[in-house]
């Protein structure tokens, strides 16, 4: 859907009579999607564009292509240089061993004065697209696979990332990705997790923060509570552990 709005538009804004009102255009609505484009096929010719798809979250432009995405940050003063791409491959590369799910595994390239983010595509669907009641009906088990996530997660301590730590002292914290409600991918079918993605924003907080992110900014997740259920399961989780 993304790619066809972006490629309508784009033709449209052409024929805009006045040039420096094109330029602001696609930049103001469409980001610079040509210039990206262009941009990706020229650093990437192997690639079977004709198959691309478009994806638009936060603050990116995804292209999809095959089994493969590129991320690039939609705004020009971001997309130069973006810090926090290498912030996020610092944390998902020291903590991937301690994950029982798949995360990214990032690469990242400079192609024209934008640099691309690029990730093998983790398989699946959004969970917050999945119907609500085929949620609620797994949530048991979407729950106890997200308690299980974040306490293996929790005993990740890697010296490689110890310099981002704001407070290495503070009780009760782990590393955190922190915006979760957003970014789990399942497999439509069985509902099993897949991959959590998207891990720029993450960093050493309280783990409470965790469950907190699992519903914090879409009202869908906070109307199941998944954040309850997902808390119910890591106290039991690590109760057992305790005890053993």
């Amino acid at each position: 859907m993304w790619k066809l709005l972006f490629e309508f538009s784009d033709r449209l804004f052409a024929v805009v009579p006045i040039k420096k009102w094109r330029v602001f255009l696609r930049k103001k609505v469409l980001f610079d999607y040509r210039r990206k484009l262009n941009a990706l096929r020229k650093a990437r010719p192997e690639l079977n564009f004709r198959k691309m798809k478009l994806a638009k979250g936060g603050g990116s432009l995804v292209f999809i292509i095959g089994n493969d995405t590129f991320k690039v940050r939609k705004h020009v003063h971001e997309s130069k240089e973006f810090a926090r791409f290498t912030y996020e491959k610092r944390i998902t590369d020291a903590i991937r061993p301690f994950c029982t799910v798949a995360i990214p595994n990032i690469n990242f390239f400079n192609a024209d004065g934008f640099t691309f983010y690029e990730t093998a595509r983790i398989p699946g669907k959004m969970l917050v697209d999945i119907p609500t009641w085929k949620i609620k009906k797994h949530q048991t088990q979407l729950s106890n696979q997200l308690a299980k996530f974040i306490y293996e997660k929790s005993f990740a301590d890697p010296k490689e990332i110890e310099d981002l730590k704001k407070n290495p002292t503070a009780p009760n914290c782990s590393w955190v990705h922190g915006d979760m409600c957003s970014n789990i991918m399942v497999n439509p079918k069985n509902m099993v997790i897949t991959g959590i993605i998207d891990w720029e924003w993450a960093g050493y907080k309280e783990t409470d923060k965790e469950f907190i992110g699992l519903v914090r900014v879409r009202k869908k997740m906070q109307k199941i509570g998944l954040d309850k259920t997902t808390r119910m399961a890591y106290q039991k989780l690590v109760k057992k552990n305790q005890e053993i």
